[in-house]
């Protein structure tokens, strides 16, 4: 358990103390949200505050990595670092868009690509545990795989309208599902409980959490589509 722990509050310092750098860089680059009919804010917001985050979740990979009981999880080829590289590129997608503002195709287009590269190594949707249904082939596991990371992508993406609402929420669903993956770890193994889903969504945890002091009423900054994708 501690060293789950480790990784979130590694991931949550090292995005805490990113994001005012990340916010100097969002002016900089004109990455502002502007204030609309339906916002709550009333002046314009820096976002990219998603790349903050994506920092903080390979920093605490890299680090964790280095300890020995993580080994196996880490071990090169994992899906520990399959999530990383498909979080990569969704967050590249993510800071574009939030810079340039991408068509809706071009952006669906990269978070296939994004998902495709997270399933093709190896981190998949094989079955679905509460209807006892198990997908057949492994084509048709990539596919499902891939619908199912952009539904949620863009779903965290839909929610992210008030302040602190998508990293609170992902937060919470997060720990959740931490406890649960960790209750699964040790009953599975009870001599060794490193689990490469205990340590994905430690890391989740540990991001939300460094991001909101942030982005509590009134926000500072948002995490922008470089956040709500990954």
């Amino acid at each position: 358990m501690r060293v789950y722990l480790l990784i979130m509050l590694l991931a949550a310092v090292v995005t805490y103390v990113l994001v005012p750098v990340v916010l100097r860089i969002a002016i900089a680059v004109g990455a502002i949200t502007q204030v609309r009919a339906r916002d709550v804010h009333t002046v314009p917001i820096p976002r990219l505050g998603g790349l903050a985050m994506y920092c903080g979740l390979v920093v605490s990979f890299i680090v964790a990595s280095q300890i020995p009981y993580l080994s196996r999880v880490f071990a090169p080829g994992s899906g520990a670092w399959g999530v990383v590289m498909g979080a990569g590129v969704m967050c590249l997608v993510g800071v574009i868009d939030d810079i340039w503002e991408l068509d809706w195709y071009a952006k669906l287009a990269g978070e296939i690509l994004a998902a495709g590269i997270m399933a093709w190594q190896g981190v998949q949707v094989v079955s679905v545990p509460v209807m006892g249904l198990t997908v057949g082939s492994s084509r048709l596991t990539l596919f499902v795989t891939i619908i199912v990371v952009v539904v949620v992508a863009n779903a965290v993406n839909f929610v992210d309208g008030l302040d602190g609402l998508a990293a609170g929420i992902v937060a919470i669903a997060a720990f959740s599902f931490f406890i649960y993956s960790y209750y699964l770890a040790r009953n599975a193994s009870p001599g060794d409980y490193s689990s490469v889903a205990c340590a994905v969504v430690a890391g989740l945890v540990g991001i939300c959490v460094g991001f909101l002091p942030h982005n509590f009423h009134p926000a500072r900054i948002f995490m922008g589509d470089s956040g709500a994708l990954i």
